[in-house]
């Protein structure tokens, strides 16, 4: 039987469908772990860029896809729990800088693992040919966001990984 033509809609649908079933180990391994989706998303950023210069908390929201305000907040749920450290500079006190603790970077590296687990099957389904093909092809999605009406662009998204 031929394949039915893959119309936008049609992929769109199986996109949302799969974001849907991955998203269940997701929730529970940010659940686990006290963990909100908007204070994750910035905690991976500032593990991604820990090693670049020093950056406002309004560039890691730009870069994580956050609206400022929801950076604000998940920086204070991080620096309460220890995972993040603010401070203002000494030439600009109207900016905060924020960066990543040691124990923020620890706790970035066990959910990963735990997030790895929780996804594990999926690994069994694919071959590392196909998996490599599925990345490849999930990359290219992320980094056309901004085609999406309403989407925002995700600086590195390429090398972002939850």
């Amino acid at each position: 039987m031929p394949d039915a033509d893959v119309t936008a809609s049609v992929l769109g649908r199986v996109i949302v469908q799969a974001g849907r079933v991955l998203d269940t180990p997701f929730v529970e391994v940010m659940d686990r772990y006290g963990m909100t989706r908007n204070a994750w998303w910035l905690l991976t950023e500032l593990y991604r860029s820990r090693h670049e210069p020093e950056a406002t908390i309004g560039e890691h929201a730009r870069r994580s896809g956050l609206a400022a305000s929801s950076a604000t907040i998940a920086t204070e749920l991080l620096t309460a729990r220890r995972l993040t450290r603010r401070r203002r500079p000494k030439d600009n006190r109207r900016t905060t800088v924020v960066t990543i603790t040691p124990a923020g970077t620890a706790f970035v590296e066990a959910v990963r693992a735990d997030l790895e687990k929780a996804v594990a099957g999926l690994y069994e389904i694919f071959g590392a040919e196909d998996r490599q093909l599925l990345h490849d092809l999930l990359v290219r999605v992320i980094e056309a966001e901004d085609m999406i009406p309403g989407g925002r662009r995700h600086a590195a998204a390429a090398g972002m990984a939850i």
